[in-house]
């Protein structure tokens, strides 16, 4: 399983061959991308990240099933504060000879304020039927109960507020670690990631 840091690429198209498998990351990258799972056991895992205070982002990712037995799963998770806006479009597309392709899109964002705004628009087209997809979005501020809980067991709220905060991003780093992403390089990518949320949330 290859890793690719795409987060400064200005590449739009990227194409699995045969059973070419690769993990794709990228954090508050905008624009229009396309991955092509060309080949017949191509699978592409890809994570992107948005952690942003001001200015408006727009994301939209297309996943294309080209070839038989494929597979392809997107998560993106935005932590916004102060009138930062993301706008998510993601597309999952299964030509009409890529039976048995499996498929998946996720969209989750934590607002920080009041100001803060999220849309996600995900849709499908399906040509074959002997395949799999779904998708899943959500958008809310932080849990309040959850942070009750973390202050009734003596942090502050602001501590408070960073364990949340953390373990919403930090379900995309875990399940890069399971799909075999190198300790190291999980470690400077996590680090970059938490120093901007200190300064999000301080």
């Amino acid at each position: 399983m290859q890793f690719r840091d795409i987060s400064q690429d200005k590449d739009t198209l990227y194409a699995l061959k045969e059973n070419e498998q690769a993990v794709f990351f990228m954090e508050n990258r905008a624009g229009e991308i396309t991955f092509d799972l060309a080949g017949k056991g191509a699978a592409a895992h890809i994570f992107a990240i948005f952690i942003e205070e001001q200015g408006a982002k727009d994301l939209s990712l297309t996943q294309k099933h080209s070839a038989r037995e494929t597979a392809s799963h997107a998560s993106v998770r935005s932590v916004l504060g102060g009138n930062a806006e993301v706008n998510y479009r993601g597309l999952i597309r299964i030509e009409s000879g890529a039976g048995g392709s499996d498929a998946s899109q996720e969209s989750r964002a934590l607002l920080l304020s009041d100001a803060a705004k999220h849309s996600t628009r995900p849709s499908l087209e399906i040509l074959p039927k002997d395949v799999t997809c779904h998708h899943k979005a959500s958008a809310s501020p932080l849990n309040k109960e959850s942070l009750y809980y973390l202050e009734s067991r003596g942090l502050s709220k602001k501590d408070a507020a960073a364990v949340l905060i953390n373990g919403f991003l930090g379900t995309t780093f875990e399940a890069m670690r399971d799909l075999g992403v190198p300790e190291e390089t999980l470690t400077r990518i996590q680090n970059a990631a938490f120093d901007k949320l200190l300064k999000l949330y301080a």
